[in-house]
Formats: structure tokens, C-alpha cells, sequence
């Protein structure tokens, strides 16, 4: 009796735990789930996936989640879901088109591995290399300046190495271009890494 009350809890304590994990986002790929509606909004606004993430949308309204720079657009659904895989860094805001000022943003951060001066920095922008009507910008700029310079501009390729001149402190940022609509996804959040 006193050991099948000191297991209860922990029995649920790891139930608790199994399920938790089962919806949380995996590191790399996985899913997340936005809630369009009830009233105007998405739940979250915003939020930050992996390159490769399938992000849905799960309607409880009638809402449309159409991308700012034409990456996707759900057309009106008033019930059901909207999968769309993010495979590349950026900034995507979208909004609802039926509905003013219902708004949300998914960030996509760029991926950097590595950090020796002999071996430079491993940068991934992309799950997978661009498909057709898709392009990369990369940027870095030394820590301390304002000017970013070109890593990768227009490129196919998913991944590069960025191995600089000197050692230091260099930031990097990434965009996936919609070449079809003439657009660009905002700029990735700005990551900053050191070289030695």
C-alpha cells in the first residue's frame, strides 16, 4: 500500500511529462500549432520555430492566415487546419485578410555551428536547398559596425562556411526571398558568434 502511494505520483508525474513532449516543437523539424480565432487573433501572435518546422493553423472563425510576402495563403476557413512547413530563416509576418489589424509573425532563426579561425563558422539558412521561386540573402557585419556586408546574396544553396580573414566577433542575419511576388521575409533575429 505505502509503495503503490509513492508511485502514483510519480506515475503521473512522467504522464505528465510524456505529454508535454509530445506537443512541444523538436529542435529541429517537428510542429507547432497557431489558433486562429475565437474573436481576432492568432494564439500565439508570435512565434519561433526551427528551420523545417510544420506550423498549423487550427481555425475557430472564419480567418484566412495569408503571408505579407506571399509564401502562403489559406484562403477563408472557418474550421479545420492549415499546415505550411517553414523550411529557411526569416521573419514571415502574416494577417488575416478578412479582418484588420489581426496580425501575427513566425521567426525562423539562422543556424551557426563551429567558431575556429582554421575551421570557420557552419551556416545554415535552410532545411533544404531553395525550391523554385526561392532565394537566400545572407549578411554579416564585424561586432561594433553598422554596415552589414553581403555573405550570400540570391543564393540556392541551403548551407555555407563563413570563414573570415580575422578572428572576433562577427553577427549574422538570413532572409528567404519569394522571387515569384518580388518579396522578402524580414530579416532572422541577428546571431553573434566568435571567432578564435
Amino acid at each position: 500500500m505505502r509503495i503503490r502511494s509513492l508511485l502514483a505520483p510519480a506515475g503521473l508525474g512522467a504522464a505528465a511529462l510524456l505529454a508535454a513532449l509530445a506537443t512541444a516543437p523538436s529542435a529541429v523539424g517537428g510542429g507547432s500549432t497557431i489558433t486562429v480565432g475565437p474573436g481576432n487573433s492568432y494564439t500565439p501572435a508570435n512565434t519561433t520555430v526551427a528551420q523545417g518546422t510544420t506550423v498549423t493553423w487550427t481555425f475557430q472563425g472564419t480567418h484566412t492566415t495569408t503571408s505579407n510576402q506571399g509564401f502562403w495563403n489559406s484562403r477563408q476557413q472557418s474550421s479545420g487546419s492549415f499546415p505550411k512547413t517553414l523550411p529557411s530563416a526569416g521573419r514571415f509576418p502574416y494577417h488575416c485578410t478578412i479582418h484588420a489589424g489581426m496580425n501575427g509573425s513566425i521567426v525562423v532563426p539562422l543556424r551557426v555551428t563551429g567558431g575556429s579561425a582554421g575551421s570557420g563558422l557552419t551556416l545554415r539558412w535552410s532545411a533544404s536547398s531553395a525550391g523554385s521561386g526561392r532565394a537566400f540573402d545572407v549578411q554579416f557585419r564585424r561586432q561594433g559596425t553598422t554596415t552589414w556586408s553581403p555573405f550570400r546574396t540570391n543564393a540556392t544553396s541551403a548551407t555555407g562556411l563563413f570563414n573570415p580573414s580575422g578572428s572576433g566577433t562577427y553577427q549574422l542575419r538570413a532572409r528567404t526571398s519569394n522571387t515569384n511576388a518580388g518579396k522578402e521575409s524580414g530579416w532572422s533575429p541577428v546571431i553573434s558568434k566568435q571567432i578564435s
